[in-house]
Formats: structure tokens, C-alpha cells, sequence
């Protein structure tokens, strides 16, 4: 695929420091679906509380629905990002959430929804979410080009830091003026704003080559975990990766607990500390690009990660005042935030720029895949720590296990990238030097 640049064909060829305008259609549609993707966040737990009057085991079942898909389905649709066009997919991907969001408010005539109704929208919705994130990821590249990657994805995740912190305040107002069941429409609403926002971009995807239709779906499956595996930059990367998140996932799943036996902290106390993480984001998607350029690509991505895992160790030291705490809570988040978005932004950019186009929707599914895998497993962690050590000791364990993943980049050749590689490299190489 081939970025069009060619005014007689409807597309800006912008000036350096402006953004492409099909780009620009591309970022309003993503900046909307997550918006309101934030109301069926709140809206759906809340309709299995106070309508369907879930028990606990229930509403674990209701999360596991929503997360399931990145496990099962991100290698087939990476797959498929690799072989149909991707702007066609995130608009059937929009379409299909949003009919599947419709049908829960359509159910209030008829009795329902039940609870059975809100898992297979979840896992419905968490299916076209992961299909939305592999195809968005690989269409990037080929829309602005690999040399605007880095700025391109400082506006996405802006987007994504904004969702995090006005989302749940703006879920709550929804669902408060129309309920749960009827505030899923506006998510619904986004979902197809989304996709008309999308249908609008003019630039023309090439097909993808013929080989990769011929290629048998088992080598398919996993050709994008042999590229993360065997290639001398997104190794480390990957590596750094599935260590933060075993260990940033088990200290998340025992935080709300810590926060409100320990800390005895309020609902809205603990809001407050989470939003502080989506406000620090905002600052650190800003900052991306000046940190690559004053100090590499590479030292920005391992000196964040490193801020990042040192933040953290401020949550099993909270104490004191509530103020104070909530204060120490906030600091930790916003600043684990400001830095990981910059570290996050170029490790996105650098996947994007090595990668083969023909690769870029399974790289992306593998990562998906791998990380969630461990995340879960990380959730797990915390969990058993927690019960047999306490709480905050269980909290330092793992913020100090997060200090470890850095590590698994400082030596390896992330640390002299000082900028973004030129061009894509051939996976063939890849793999026939990991062999040799």
C-alpha cells in the first residue's frame, strides 16, 4: 500500500508540519468512538448492577466477555487486516458495533436486556474493537507516510489521553440524564458518526500483494509473531513490554482494593486519581516528539519507560492525610502517564516504520495478543501476592518487578536508535539472520 500525495487524485500534500487532511478525517472519527465508547464502559456494568442485579461472579463474567477477544480473535483478524482493505474494515467494524449497541436500549420493550443479551455485546463489541485496532494500526502507515508517523500518533494518542480523562465524567452525566439502556445509543451514535467520518476519505488502498492471499493460514497466523520475535528492534521492545504489563496489570488489580480497605478512600477520591492518569497523558503525547529529537528515539522510549516503573513505587508509599494521599495517588498516575505516552508513542511509531506493509495487521494482532495474555496472567499475580502477603506489600512486589522491564531494552540496540529507521525492513532478512 502507497500513501497518495497527488493533488489531481483530491489529496493534500501538506507542508511539513501540517497534517494530512485525509489524516485529520481519520483522527476525528477515532477521537469520536472513543468518546462514547467511554459511556458503554459505565453503561453496561451499570445496567448488570441495578437492573439485572448481577452478583460478583456475573460481573467478572461480564468483564471477562469484553476482554476475551483480544485473546482469541486478535491473530485471525490479524489475518484479515492483512489481506482486505483496512479502511473498509474499521467501517464494518463501526457499523457492527454499532447495531450491536442498539439492540440493548431495543430490548427495554421487550423485557430485556438480559444479562446473557450484555455479554454477547460485549464480546461482540470487544471483537470489532479488536479488529478496529489492528486495521487502525496498520492503516496509519500507509495514509501519512512513515516519516510523519511519530506526529500522527501524538494526535491519536492525545485523543485516546482525553477519552481517558473527560470520558467517565461525561459517561456519568449521560447515563445519569437518560439511564444506562438509553445512553448506549449515543455510543451507537459515535460508532456510526465514526464510520461516516471514514467512508469520507478519498486515498485509495492498493491491494495487498497476491502472495500474501496464497500464504497457508497457519504460517499466516503466525508470521507476525516470528517478525516481534526474531527482529533486532521489536524483540527488546516486545520484551520490555510483557514485563511492564505482568507486573503493572497485577498491581492494577489489587489498586481499587488497596485504595478503599487501606486508604480508605472514596469512589470519587479513587475517580479522581485515574483521571489524573488520562490528564498526564496529554502532556506526554505533546512532548514525544522533542524528546525523540533531543534524545533519541531509543533513550526516549527506555529513559519514559524507566520514569514510568519509578512513579509507580510512589502508590505503596501513599500515607497520611486523605488529602495527601489522594495527592500522592495522583502524581504517581499522572506522571507514570506524561512518561509512558512518550514512551509508548515512539515504540508505536518504530513497529510501524519497520514493518512491512503486508505484516502490519498481524505485528500489531500478535502484540495484542502476547500482551494481553500476560496481562491476564499479571492480574492473577496480584491477586495471589496480595493474598499471601497483604496489600502494600504485594503493591511494592510488583512496582518494583516494573523497574525490571527497562532493563530487557537498556542492553539491547534501543539504547543508540536516535531516530526512526528509514524505511520497513524485509522479514525474510530477519528471519534468515535469526537462523543463521
Amino acid at each position: 500500500m502507497g500513501v497518495l500525495t497527488d493533488r489531481r487524485q483530491g489529496i493534500d500534500v501538506p507542508g511539513k508540519n501540517r497534517l494530512p487532511r485525509e489524516f485529520r478525517k481519520l483522527w476525528a472519527a477515532l477521537s469520536v468512538s472513543l468518546m462514547g465508547s467511554e459511556i458503554s464502559v459505565l453503561a453496561l456494568p451499570l445496567i448488570a448492577v441495578i437492573t439485572l442485579h448481577a452478583s460478583p461472579l456475573e460481573m467478572g463474567a461480564l468483564v471477562v466477555a469484553g476482554q476475551a477477544p483480544y485473546l482469541v480473535c486478535s491473530l485471525p483478524l490479524g489475518v484479515v487486516a492483512d489481506r482486505l482493505p483496512r479502511r473498509r474494515l474499521l467501517i464494518a467494524a463501526d457499523i457492527g458495533s454499532a447495531l450491536l449497541l442498539v439492540t440493548v436500549p431495543l430490548e427495554l420493550s421487550f423485557g430485556g436486556p438480559s444479562f446473557y443479551q450484555l455479554c454477547v455485546v460485549a464480546f461482540g463489541v470487544g471483537t470489532f474493537g479488536v479488529l478496529t485496532d489492528v486495521a487502525h494500526a496498520a492503516y496509519v502507515p500507509t495514509l501519512v507516510g512513515r516519516d510523519r508517523l511519530v506526529g500522527c500518533n501524538s494526535r491519536l494518542q492525545i485523543s485516546h489521553s482525553a477519552a481517558d480523562a473527560a470520558g467517565p465524567g461525561l459517561a456519568g452525566v449521560v447515563v445519569q440524564l437518560l439511564s444506562a439502556p438509553l445512553a448506549v445509543l449515543a455510543d451507537a451514535a459515535s460508532f456510526a458518526v465514526s464510520a461516516v467520518l471514514l467512508r469520507s476519505i478519498s486515498s485509495r488502498e492498493q491491494p495487498s500483494p497476491a502472495a500474501a492471499a496464497r500464504t497457508p493460514l497457519r504460517r499466516s497466523l503466525t508470521d507476525g509473531l516470528r517478525m516481534l520475535l526474531r527482529h533486532r528492534l521489536l524483540r527488546p521492545i516486545l520484551a520490555t513490554g510483557v514485563t511492564a504489563v505482568l507486573f503493572q496489570n497485577g498491581a492494577l488489580a489489587i489498586y481499587v482494593l488497596y485504595a478503599v480497605r487501606d486508604l480508605r478512600l472514596s469512589p470519587m477520591a479513587i475517580g479522581l486519581t485515574f483521571a489524573a492518569g488520562g490528564a498526564g497523558s496529554l502532556p506526554g503525547a505533546m512532548l514525544a516528539r522533542w524528546a525523540g529529537q533531543r534524545f533519541g528515539i531509543g533513550p526516549a522510549m527506555i529513559g519514559g519507560w524507566g520514569a514510568g516503573a519509578l512513579a509507580g513505587l510512589l502508590v505503596p508509599l501513599a500515607a497520611g492525610p486523605v488529602l495527601f494521599v489522594i495527592a500522592t495517588l495522583a502524581a504517581a498516575k499522572a506522571l507514570a502517564a506524561l512518561t509512558s505516552t512518550v514512551a509508548n508513542i515512539h515504540q508505536w511509531s518504530l513497529r510501524q516504520a519497520v514493518t512491512p506493509d503486508h505484516l502490519a495487521g498481524r505485528v500489531t494482532a500478535s502484540q495484542r495478543f502476547v500482551i494481553y495474555g500476560v496481562g491476564s496472567a499479571g492480574a492473577l499475580l496480584g491477586g495471589a501476592l496480595a493474598t499471601a502477603i497483604g496489600l502494600r506489600p504485594a503493591l511494592f512486589a510488583c512496582s518494583l518487578g516494573v523497574l525490571l522491564a527497562p532493563l530487557c531494552s537498556l542492553f539491547s540496540p534501543l539504547r543508540r536508535l536516535r531516530e526512526q529507521p528509514a524505511g520497513t525492513s524485509d522479514p525474510a532478512d530477519e528471519l534468515a539472520g535469526a537462523a543463521a
